[in-house]
């Protein structure tokens, strides 16, 4: 059995360190993957990136209209743009509030992982936590149940908030 290297996970901008550092990464792992990141999927990407927190796609969609060199950008090419990054596990989407985040974790393919998330400041921390996510489905299969997707997003305040 194959020990993995363990850290954690608290910063929710853990491996993204700047923005054009992770689009670069992600550029890379679509590379590797014969997969095409567009200027659209990279802007998206990186205005994900720098948020700091969770976006919403309208939020995306005003930051894309004021950005240099921007001109008219329609709802559907953002909504495009973060169907292909949720697809292929660049971004996550959290459910219970309708935004989005970036992967800590570029260079893998889409996984289910935890979200703590702080209703006072916002910030979604993605939890690096593969018993969570390993229990969940053991126990939907014993059952007879058949997981396909997994979205687990716990609300609270997060250290800073509550301190």
């Amino acid at each position: 059995m194959a020990v993995m290297s363990r850290h954690a996970c608290t910063d929710p901008k853990h491996h993204v360190h700047d923005s054009a550092g992770f689009v670069a990464a992600v550029e890379v792992a679509c590379q590797q993957r014969g997969l095409r990141l567009t200027p659209i999927r990279a802007r998206v990407l990186g205005l994900i990136a720098d948020g700091g927190k969770p976006l919403k796609a309208y939020d995306l969609l005003d930051q894309m209209r004021e950005g240099e060199g921007a001109g008219a950008v329609a709802p559907p090419t953002v909504y495009r743009a973060l169907d292909f990054l949720l697809a292929n596990g660049f971004i996550h989407k959290l459910e219970s509030v309708n935004a989005f985040v970036a992967c800590h974790h570029p260079s893998t393919a889409q996984h289910s992982v935890p979200f703590l998330i702080c209703d006072r400041c916002h910030s979604a921390v993605e939890l690096e936590d593969e018993k969570v996510v390993a229990a969940l489905d053991e126990r939907a299969r014993a059952l007879g149940f058949v997981p396909q997707a997994q979205t687990l997003e716990v609300h609270g305040l997060c250290a800073r908030c509550n301190g």
